[in-house]
């Protein structure tokens, strides 16, 4: 059963987000900077939404979605790290729910695993940002893997089952052995996604794939809700990619893009209906104070797969498989 559909769990972290709200609106603006693109590096930008207390603005040149201005990079590290006590609540929470190990998967079918094994059936795998190794359980059938995990929280669970690294990948200075490498919901909190894709480059080897999943600056979701869509809300996403932000981001870093697509609409009608009616309590995927809504949730998604929508490049989520391009 998806999380979504579990209600205590949906409970929890609607309460965590109102927290993650109370917080956002309470940041001094003197802690955050101006920044210029973290893709292309240009300062020149158009607003793109406010989620009633940080703003984002969508790059002139890349088309990149960035909160600007935005907190400092040490100090995001350092959150990831322990020191913001409300995201250890959020891993909390998740450890709690993820709590239970993957059987093996039908590695054709599992959505994390079948873009990456269609390319690629075997090798050596390195999942950065493993959080508690819930797809490092599914990749162990088919992959040799490690992770890498900057969380104490979660790399302490993730630790009990397979070899993880506890520093930065800039950090660990990796040899060149590894076919893959995975982002599963990384790249959207990283001040520096450059430097990240750079340090993967060098540890890929010269066939190697880079296998991305990430939320779209291009959705449906996006473009109904602007500030009040899920990855917008509170103050951890920093950049929100689409395919040409992504392209370019590739380009800049030695990858092409090979394979690409994006799922989910994540649109419902009973949280559409709470969207005009009461804006003030609604909360994208969250509005769980509404009778039967995990239940509402779930046949409103059983419609959608049925219907089998096509979503081209508008789904709530891309995912990418880049390539190392070499000389």
């Amino acid at each position: 059963m998806r999380l979504n559909h579990v209600s205590e769990y949906n409970q929890e972290i609607r309460a965590w987000l109102l927290r993650v709200s109370a917080l956002a609106a309470s940041i001094p603006k003197e802690c955050l900077i101006e920044r210029n693109c973290p893709v292309c590096g240009t300062g020149d930008s158009i607003f793109f939404a406010n989620n009633g207390y940080l703003s984002y603005v969508r790059c002139d040149g890349c088309t990149l979605v960035y909160m600007n201005p935005g907190p400092a990079a040490g100090m995001v590290d350092e959150g990831f790290q322990g020191a913001d006590k409300l995201l250890m609540e959020y891993f909390k929470i998740i450890a709690k729910y993820k709590s239970t190990i993957p059987r093996m998967p039908d590695p054709l079918l599992d959505e994390k695993l079948k873009d990456i094994y269609e390319m690629k059936s075997s090798g050596r795998l390195l999942d950065v940002g493993c959080s508690v190794g819930d797809f490092l359980h599914k990749a162990k059938y088919f992959y040799n893997v490690e992770g890498v995990e900057i969380n104490p929280y979660t790399l302490a669970i993730a630790k009990q089952h397979f070899n993880v690294h506890n520093r930065f990948l800039s950090e660990l200075k990796l040899p060149r052995v590894y076919d893959i490498v995975t982002l599963h919901q990384i790249l959207y909190g990283v001040p520096n996604p450059v430097a990240l894709l750079q340090d993967i480059y060098s540890l890929l080897k010269d066939d190697g794939l880079l296998y991305i999943n990430t939320p779209n600056a291009n959705s449906y979701a996006m473009a109904l809700y602007r500030g009040k869509t899920n990855h917008l809300y509170g103050y951890t996403t920093l950049n929100v990619f689409n395919r040409v932000s992504l392209s370019i981001l590739a380009e800049r870093t030695g990858f092409k893009i090979v394979m690409f697509r994006t799922e989910w609409l994540d649109i419902y009608l009973t949280d559409l209906k709470e969207f005009y009616d009461h804006p003030n309590r609604f909360i994208h995927k969250r509005n769980c104070h509404l009778p039967n809504y995990e239940e509402m949730i779930r046949q409103e998604e059983m419609l959608q797969k049925s219907l089998e929508l096509e979503m081209a490049e508008s789904g709530n989520y891309l995912i990418a498989i880049l390539k190392k391009q070499t000389q």
